[in-house]
């Protein structure tokens, strides 16, 4: 599976507002955010609220993680992005980097995942599939 959202860099990229209806977890009213890429390596990107200075999550493409990744949506969500076709789906993992970014760990159970087409989004917590919520960016220190 590959994403779709644009990789160009963040000074020449058009600011695309994705709405999230639901918003994401833990930020329930903020239902607008733009998706700017961070790095030129098209790893990190940055989900920042559209229209406040926050918040703003490090996300990344979980495919570069772990390229088995097959996450499935159920009926409902589907329905709530639109009914998209699946390559028109962008998913994303949210990161926390820590200090010490052999720390860092990212959530495959509860991706972000994008209609590229009609620009909605939501944050869902997948039910089929053993995701960890934690899982360590850099294979190297371990894996999960």
């Amino acid at each position: 599976m590959d994403n779709k959202m644009e990789d160009k860099p963040q000074e020449k990229q058009e600011k695309i507002i994705i709405h999230f209806p639901e918003g994401i977890y833990g930020f329930e009213d903020v239902k607008d955010f733009i998706l700017l890429q961070e790095d030129d390596a098209q790893f990190l990107w940055s989900l920042q609220a559209a229209y406040s200075p926050y918040p703003t999550l490090i996300v990344v493409d979980p495919f570069l993680i772990m390229p088995d990744y097959a996450p499935k949506l159920q009926e409902r969500e589907l329905h709530l992005l639109g009914d998209p076709a699946e390559e028109d789906l962008c998913w994303l993992a949210v990161a926390v980097i820590r200090k010490k970014l052999e720390d860092s760990v990212v959530s495959l159970k509860s991706p972000i995942v994008i209609n590229v087409k009609n620009r909605v989004g939501m944050q869902v917590i997948l039910e089929d599939g053993d995701y960890p919520l934690r899982y360590r960016l850099f294979a190297e220190t371990g894996g999960q």
